[in-house]
């Protein structure tokens, strides 16, 4: 990830980098809709609340880690073992051929990060840990300009695609058309400098369906976005009983990709073989599938990583400080300070503060 650091001395994050990365993963996983989550996180998790008030000052986004899922208390100790994520999408867009999405609504997204033990450091091999009530991901459906008569291209020369065109110019949902782009496969390849998440995109209408995707889960679109933005480390208000708990925020963060390609749309319509004159009406007026340097993904919001780095109890003195935090007023800007030698070297900061 490259991150440009607006703060006087130009300060470098190296290894937490891959933190950060993580960190915006959601930014896809805010796209997508949906997170990988390891079989053995779900099995070790909880319907019920967070186990914790909400916090608040730095910790305010972090409402709903599962730092008392016992994953959590595993994870291997005195590195880079687990951590809080919280992330919120406020807009952007995604163009897949001729077809422009307005990311409109906010999206959120919180997740904890854990390794399993014996795992090598800052690796977090454990993968997503979904907070106790499941909703590691609050998206919305986002509607598709010109609706089912530009998704189509009606008028069409074709029966059954005119059948629809004529009936989605009734009153009613079926002049309009939604995208949900969903998860079709794990976010992987945490990197220096992008994440890959697999995605596939249904398309809401009741004339088509409910298995009508651009995409899917054996031919996936292949995101593979990389990410700008403005880095802080803020430390524990109370450095004396929490001197290893720190804040990284990723503010004014823009996530972009125009790398991927675009299948064709796939189970349109209400069933049988006039599905196959929907997707082909459908790919027509899209232009699918579209070749890598047609697409664009532009996602922008801030996000944000909680993480305590003691020699060991990591879990239990980050909920202590979230406990701590409670009743605190949120910080309404985050900007690189000055931290303590422990925590600039477990964040890889070099130069002077």
């Amino acid at each position: 990830m490259h991150l440009d650091m607006k703060s006087p001395s130009k300060r470098r994050i190296r290894r937490r980098f891959v933190v950060a990365g993580s960190t915006l993963a959601a930014a896809a996983a805010v796209i997508a809709g949906a997170a990988a989550v390891p079989a053995s996180a779900t099995q070790h998790g909880s319907t019920k609340g967070p186990g914790y008030p909400p916090p608040g000052g730095i910790y305010a986004p972090f409402t709903d880690c599962p730092l008392t899922n016992p994953l959590m208390e595993e994870s291997m100790t005195g590195g880079d073992g687990m951590g809080c994520v919280a992330g919120d999408a406020n807009n952007g867009t995604f163009t897949i051929g001729s077809l422009v999405v307005e990311v409109a609504h906010p999206v959120t997204a919180q997740f904890g990060l854990w390794d399993p033990p014996g795992a090598s450091p800052s690796q977090f091999t454990g993968g997503i840990l979904p907070p106790a009530d499941g909703k590691e991901l609050v998206v919305s459906p986002e509607f598709v300009p010109g609706g089912m008569l530009k998704a189509l291209g009606c008028p069409s020369s074709n029966p059954d695609v005119e059948k629809l065109c004529r009936a989605a110019t009734l009153p009613g949902e079926t002049t309009v058309v939604k995208a949900l782009v969903q998860s079709a496969g794990p976010i992987t390849n945490f990197a220096v400098t992008t994440w890959t998440q697999p995605v596939k995109i249904r398309l809401i209408n009741p004339l088509l369906g409910s298995a009508c995707y651009i995409g899917s889960d054996d031919n996936p679109i292949v995101l593979n976005p990389s990410i700008t933005g403005t880095l802080g480390i803020t430390p524990d208000p109370n450095p004396t009983r929490f001197p290893n708990t720190a804040v990284l925020s990723v503010t004014g963060a823009t996530a972009t990709d125009d790398t991927f390609s675009v299948p064709v749309a796939t189970g349109c319509g209400l069933g049988g073989a006039a599905n196959i004159a929907i997707d082909l009406a459908i790919d027509s007026s899209d232009g699918l599938p579209s070749a890598s340097g047609n697409n664009s993904l532009v996602l922008n919001g801030n996000f944000y990583l909680a993480d305590n780095f003691s020699g060991s109890n990591n879990a239990h003195i980050l909920l202590a400080a979230f406990r701590a935090s409670h009743g605190v007023p949120p910080v309404t800007g985050r900007t690189a300070r000055s931290v303590d030698g422990s925590a600039r070297g477990h964040f890889g900061i070099k130069g002077r503060p």
